[in-house]
């Protein structure tokens, strides 16, 4: 069976980016690879075993484009609004905290989206039904 370990996104100021995803989500360098043009860096928690793999590719100015196809990457917490009202105090900006319910009126997310250094959407689900 297939086991998902991490996915990749491209950073233009790799610090900067470390720096957000310690402060936002409390991951840490597990496994990091210098390379004369590029660096890999591998974040993760104590929550999963899953990494994001940050690539930077050394002497990159212009800014990366996202195309139509990426869509977010996304994290799972008990209280949205309270880690939301965290991230605030730290400087960022999430949007606004959001509610899906069904036809019935059950709630079935409670999110916010935040945007990292290069703009990559990131989004925060509060842990509850299927975000577990």
């Amino acid at each position: 069976m297939a086991k998902l370990i991490h996915t990749m996104i491209r950073v233009r100021d790799l610090d900067r980016s470390l720096a957000f995803y310690e402060g936002a989500f409390g991951l840490k360098t597990s496994h990091r690879l210098d390379f004369d043009d590029f660096t890999l860096v591998y974040l993760r928690n104590g929550e999963s075993e899953a990494e994001i793999e940050l690539t930077w590719n050394k002497g990159r100015e212009q800014p990366y484009t996202h195309g139509d196809g990426y869509g977010h990457v996304a994290f799972v917490v008990d209280d949205a609004k309270l880690e939301r009202e965290r991230l605030i105090s730290q400087g960022h900006t999430p949007n606004d905290l959001r509610e899906f319910h069904g036809d019935d009126g059950q709630l079935l997310a409670r999110y916010f989206f935040i945007l990292d250094p290069d703009d990559y959407k990131v989004e925060v689900l509060e842990r509850h039904g299927h975000y577990q």
